[in-house]
């Protein structure tokens, strides 16, 4: 006997509850940005690059296995796939909280990223398949959940790392991690997906192996398009952070809080703007990315006193655009491959955009002394800015996708 379809009170329960995954997803990647000053003295590092390139690894492997578990999201339970990974999230955390060496660390984040990768591709699929008419609206709320985790992550990291040092916050966001990976398993629902029935197997039919391909390759040209925003986005997050602690003097727990400002307001602008999406989706696409970069370069000429509204002000704009982009593209294929889909947009795009931390702490090992002056980092968030600006080439390649996916109706 098939499983009863979840009600609408069940529903709006889960699509919270991915909100709150979300949010730790996220919280583990931002933790360690303003732990890199704490994180090279107590590891005895020679540079900055080599702090941050723990984040770049860790983003590495997040990214990196994002293909096959979109495969396995189409075809085995979503809700688990997403409870086991934060679990095994955590426990990368946990594990590094007591690395000993920097190749440990290493080790640690890698796991930590390749179990973070659970969430993604699984989510987005089950909002989809939760809320088909309004997935802006849907996937918009579940990134409230982001924004949540890109505040919590820094601010509390940084917060207790000022008086207890970087391992003690990686426990404690471990250990809440794990608490929250069990709630999820016990109160998640996901749709039943009746495997044999008629309206599976047309949903199916124009989907075999053999027809997917030209489909992913059209989402992979969409993902080199949106590399440019999200390496621009990941380098805006390392660069802001050194550019505070260095530029203007802000310790580590004060540079996790406007860190974790810049993305607390986009628990505002994710429901607002992806609700707007629903409407008129590639003109808030457009509308986003133009005001994000416009924002992106005004940071380092505001004085010592306003570079956090810059910085809220970027973070409202860049945190919407996903839950749009991951709308528009994600009706653009069949549910039967959207796991996929989303995993071949990770993949390609995430992997190059990974590097992006890691190269900006050569950025900021190349300012030398003059590192210690705002005027020295004006062009390097232009060039994010621009980075930004040229994701607007992924719209014309989600129409190019669209009218694959009518052709094979």
């Amino acid at each position: 006997m098939p499983a009863a379809e979840p009600t609408r009170a069940q529903r709006l329960t889960t699509l919270w509850l991915v909100a709150a995954l979300h949010a730790f997803t996220h919280v583990y990647q931002l933790a360690l940005v303003p732990l890199y000053l704490e994180i090279r003295h107590d590891l005895q590092l020679t540079s900055d690059w080599q702090a941050t390139l723990l984040v770049t690894m860790q983003s590495l492997t997040y990214c990196g296995a994002s293909l096959p578990l979109g495969v396995l999201a189409d075809k085995i339970s979503r809700k688990r796939l997403m409870s086991v990974g934060l679990l095994l999230n955590a426990l990368g955390f946990l594990a590094l909280a007591f690395a000993p060496s920097y190749g440990w660390a290493l080790t640690c984040v890698a796991v930590s990223g390749l179990f973070g990768s659970f969430y993604h591709p699984p989510a987005s699929a089950l909002m989809m398949s939760l809320f088909p008419d309004r997935p802006g609206w849907a996937l918009g709320r579940t990134g409230m959940g982001a924004s949540l985790g890109f505040f919590v992550g820094p601010l509390y990291a940084g917060w207790r790392a000022q008086t207890t040092g970087w391992r003690e916050p990686c426990l404690e966001l471990a250990v809440a991690g794990m608490v929250m990976a069990v709630l999820f398993q016990l109160l998640a629902r996901e749709p039943a997906r009746h495997v044999g029935t008629p309206h599976a197997a047309a949903q199916a039919k124009p989907h075999r192996t053999r027809d997917m391909w030209p489909l992913l390759a059209a989402v992979g040209l969409v993902a080199l398009a949106f590399m440019l925003r999200d390496f621009g986005a990941s380098g805006m997050t390392t660069l802001s952070s050194l550019f505070l602690q260095r530029a203007h003097g802000y310790g580590p727990k004060m540079a996790g809080f406007f860190i974790g400002l810049m993305y607390l307001v986009g628990m505002l602008s994710n429901p607002l703007l992806g609700s707007f999406s629903d409407r008129r989706r590639f003109t808030a696409i457009a509308l986003i990315l133009l005001s994000a970069a416009s924002c992106a370069v005004v940071v380092p000429w505001l004085p010592h006193a306003w570079v956090w509204v810059g910085l809220c002000a970027y973070g409202f704009c860049i945190l919407s655009s996903y839950p749009v982009v991951e709308a528009a593209l994600l009706e653009s294929v069949p549910d039967t491959m959207r796991g996929r889909t989303f995993g071949m947009f990770l993949t390609v795009n995430g992997i190059i955009a990974s590097f992006a931390h890691w190269a900006m702490g050569r950025v900021a090992d190349g300012l030398r002394e003059r590192a210690l002056t705002a005027e020295a980092y004006i062009p390097w968030f232009a060039g994010l800015a621009m980075l930004i600006v040229s994701g607007l080439l992924g719209v014309p390649a989600i129409r190019r996708l669209r009218r694959l996916r009518a052709g094979h109706k």
